[in-house]
């Protein structure tokens, strides 16, 4: 008798957080919805959150990548200066990002990582001198890139995530356990990533994680980090000392891991991860043009 109580109140339990966890997700769900009810496409993408081209003016294209939980809205400030400086680029929207937590939940490294390729592959087709580039996983998803494809001019990367956390590397080994009790977890840090308040909140973004995507994040950095030695290219990287995703010393170690002999590791501060929207990312960009001009120039 002892022993069947024991397994109906750990079912009760058991239940009972199951029913919590499913009141909150619909309530993120619900909310994040609601905040873009009136700005969606026919697709359910986010009006603002959506794959962008720039037709330029020779024969070079850029592909640059979005980082987690975000859109090609981050990458808004460097696509707009190499397209002054004659280049098409192109932006496309990663699966599962700019539409809906569900959608964002059901997306994959595989997933992100095919649709790099397509976008890079696409533009190979259409200029004869393509770049690559990105922010945060969009850049490591770009240094994965450059490895497959040889015929990739260049690189440029804005705190490329290289490297993680302990606290992701819990996530992705327990995400089962952590996706028992919590179907989304809180970001809780956007301060943090984005210091400017103005760009925070006009930033698209989910706000939170599903914690199965902790190892699909983990498995980009891991497949960017074998990657690095393979790297030929030019190679610029930003990165600030005062991002708190990506400390310095860890930076500098993915730098030097870089199997191209013309490389590039620029230190900006006052900025968080995000430092494609962030303070100074006008200068930021003009730097990054400036580096690439001197490496693919106009003809």
């Amino acid at each position: 008798m002892a022993w069947h109580s024991s397994a109906t109140v750990l079912a009760s339990a058991a239940a009972l957080v199951a029913a919590q966890r499913a009141v909150r997700a619909r309530g993120r769900e619900r909310a994040f919805d609601a905040r873009y009810a009136d700005r969606r496409s026919e697709q359910g993408i986010i009006v603002g959150a959506e794959g962008f081209t720039l037709a330029g003016s020779d024969d070079r294209a850029i592909v640059l990548l979005h980082g987690y939980n975000d859109s090609p809205q981050t990458m808004r400030s460097p696509a707009a200066a190499l397209h002054a400086a004659g280049w098409t680029v192109h932006a496309p929207l990663l699966p599962g990002h700019g539409r809906s937590l569900r959608a964002f939940t059901a997306s994959s490294a595989d997933e992100w990582s095919e649709a790099a390729r397509a976008a890079v592959r696409a533009a190979l087709g259409t200029h004869t001198r393509v770049a690559v580039g990105g922010l945060s996983l969009g850049g490591a998803l770009a240094v994965t890139m450059a490895a497959e494809e040889p015929s990739v001019r260049a690189a440029v990367l804005f705190s490329p995530f290289l490297v993680h956390s302990w606290r992701l590397g819990a996530i992705a080994a327990l995400w089962p356990v952590v996706n028992l009790t919590s179907k989304y977890l809180g970001g809780g840090r956007a301060v943090r990533s984005i210091r400017d308040p103005e760009a925070r909140a006009a930033i698209i973004a989910y706000g939170c994680s599903p914690p199965r995507l902790m190892r699909e994040v983990q498995r980009v950095a891991r497949r960017a980090h074998r990657a690095l030695p393979q790297v030929r290219q030019p190679v610029w990287i930003a990165q600030s000392g005062d991002d708190y995703r990506i400390p310095p010393e860890q930076a500098q170690r993915a730098f030097d891991r870089l199997g191209s002999a013309d490389k590039r590791l620029h230190w900006t501060t006052g900025n968080g991860h995000v430092i494609t929207v962030d303070y100074g990312h006008e200068e930021l960009a003009a730097e990054a043009v400036r580096w690439l001009e001197s490496r693919v120039p106009r003809r």
